[in-house]
């Protein structure tokens, strides 16, 4: 097998069609970090937003009358206030701006009841205000520099089901999809926005052919190979393991990709950037936003090896190249479809279902299990069910070819 897995990668890799797929990646990721990077909020854009709003403050003092003092003298020790994060901002003074919106957050917090207290699922919730404040003390706690915005309102949740107008829910989505252009953020971006059900059916095209042009189901240099002095089971064994190794290839070759883009145009950024896990009863936790990437990619690893498995089935039955990827992504796509339905969200053993788990951003950050009520949806459960479910499907696929070739 160790001559045959050379042999397979060199063959793959050297085509046109594999090229031009791994060149259509690097530029959307290139594009994606242009975009990126043009939306980052920086330190002069942090200054001039503080030089709006305190351009408003001495608009309304302009508009009080002489008998105002109190109001006027508000609105001057707001704009002494949006004059130190300036200052603090220009010198990268990152702690006193979050020391500022934590003890501004915890204020707002005092009068609104606890999320357990009130069930109130309007914009910002209580547990959207908590959230704020836990991220802000990690970055403190951390010592990392923050991405703007980072005060109460640039959060929003599962529990923030409602917004009181529309306007609200504009502000409120304007704020909360910040972008990043260092490399740990940007990852971070990137991850959650390619791996999907669009990702996992771009490698299906990607990867396709290497299976089903090789006649699995008809006469093809399969079965040339199958005439030489070669056990079946090493051939397709050394196709299915050289599908593993481009697609570890790949994804590694994408992620450094984009790590470089940052690191040249920005900075590394914060491998210990908070992110957002839900926990039964109205808690949460955060993890690292490195390892978040890690879990990331594994999971859809995962998934990918799952879709692998079908399209190895479909290429024993059927004989049409294109025929096959389309069935695998119909197949893929309907079991993604269906299992988003509620009903097949209540199953007891909805957890097990592979197909739960193309939402992998929320499945690592255990919004799905939140929305589905359901805390058993979790990143291990769904490697086990895929896991299983490939190795099955793997196994039918090869006794079907078995029987074909006799």
């Amino acid at each position: 097998m160790k001559d045959l897995l050379p042999f397979e990668i060199k063959k793959i890799s050297k085509t046109l069609y594999f090229v031009m797929m791994l060149l259509a990646l690097i530029v959307f990721v290139s594009f994606f970090f242009i975009y990126s990077y043009v939306h980052t909020e920086r330190v002069d854009d942090y200054i001039h937003k503080n030089e709006i709003i305190k351009s408003s403050h001495q608009l309304s003092i302009d508009e009080l009358s002489n008998t105002e003092e109190d109001r006027a003298a508000y609105h001057l020790e707001e704009m002494e206030e949006i004059d130190m994060l300036s200052e603090a901002a220009r010198n990268h003074d990152w702690e006193t701006i979050i020391h500022y919106e934590i003890t501004t957050s915890e204020e707002i917090v005092k009068g609104i009841p606890s999320q357990a207290e009130e069930n109130v699922y309007t914009w910002p919730t209580h547990f959207t205000n908590e959230v704020v404040i836990e991220r802000n003390k990690w970055l403190l706690a951390h010592n990392i520099q923050p991405v703007f915005p980072i005060h109460n309102a640039s959060e929003i949740t599962a529990y923030d089901r409602v917004f009181n107008t529309a306007l609200d829910e504009e502000i409120a989505y304007e704020f909360f999809n910040k972008y990043d252009s260092s490399s740990i953020y940007f990852l971070y971006l990137l991850v959650g926005n390619g791996l999907t059900i669009g990702g996992a059916i771009f490698f299906l095209f990607l990867f396709g052919s290497m299976i089903t042009r090789e006649g699995l189901g008809r006469n093809g240099p399969i079965h040339f190979l199958g005439t030489m002095p070669l056990k079946r089971w090493k051939i397709i064994w050394s196709k299915l393991i050289t599908l593993v190794l481009l697609t570890i290839f790949v994804l590694l070759a994408t992620i450094l990709w984009g790590a470089l883009l940052g690191i040249v145009f920005d900075r590394f950024g914060d491998w210990d950037y908070p992110v957002l896990i839900y926990e039964p009863d109205f808690s949460f936790r955060f993890i690292e936003m490195g390892n978040f990437i890690l879990l990331s990619l594994l999971l859809f690893f995962g998934l990918l090896i799952f879709c692998y498995s079908w399209l190895f089935l479909y290429s024993v039955l059927l004989k049409q190249t294109f025929m096959t990827i389309v069935l695998t992504v119909i197949t893929v796509g309907l079991g993604y479809l269906i299992s988003d339905s509620d009903i097949a969200m209540a199953q007891a053993l909805a957890p097990f279902n592979p197909f739960h788990y193309f939402h992998v951003i929320e499945i690592i950050t255990m919004e799905y299990a939140f929305n589905a009520d359901n805390y058993n949806f979790t990143m291990w459960n769904g490697m086990i069910s895929l896991f299983i479910f490939s190795l099955i499907i793997i196994l039918v696929a090869f006794f079907l070819f078995r029987r074909k070739a006799k």
